[in-house]
């Protein structure tokens, strides 16, 4: 059977063809990571209410220590997905001007999270996605408003059972 002239086979691999450069493009416009940190290399977390810490944690040779509010081991799996945030996708972002920051709720974050020297400071919300403005190595970013909330759990979720 011929279709405008092209027969199945043909026809089968102008689809297979276009599938390829469609998914090669949808590779190519991943967002970037929101740092270039690994996590393997954090050594120290610090979560931040304003000026008031919430949560600490420390990594010893047998894993994560929460050491804030209570010194008690922490579980791994929780702080993987901690760590986590360090590779967020950013939807988009912009250089960190002052009137930016301001406008984004950055001159004074809602809550910061400090992975060793790193520094990552949680403003509002984007309207109307819900996406979060943060600020990381200079930058202003719009990430999954999810991070925000894992980094405000209580510690009780860090915890070992």
């Amino acid at each position: 059977m011929q279709l405008y002239g092209l027969d199945r086979l043909t026809l089968f691999l102008l689809l297979a063809l276009a599938a390829l450069l469609a998914a090669r493009q949808l590779a190519e416009t991943e967002a970037p990571p929101l740092t270039s940190l690994d996590a393997r290399q954090i050594q120290e977390v610090k979560i931040l209410e304003g000026k008031h810490l919430q949560l600490a944690l420390l990594r010893d040779a047998e894993g994560w220590l929460l050491t804030h509010p209570e010194i008690r081991r922490a579980r791994p799996e929780r702080v993987a997905q901690l760590l986590a945030l360090l590779r967020a996708p950013s939807r988009a972002s912009w250089a960190a001007s002052q009137d930016l920051q301001r406008q984004a709720g950055l001159q004074q974050p809602l809550r910061t999270i400090d992975f060793g020297k790193t520094r990552i400071a949680f403003g509002g919300t984007s309207m109307p996605s819900g996406e979060r403005y943060v600020l990381a190595d200079g930058r202003i970013h719009l990430i999954d408003a999810f991070w925000f909330d894992l980094t405000g759990l209580p510690a009780r979720h860090f915890e070992v059972p």
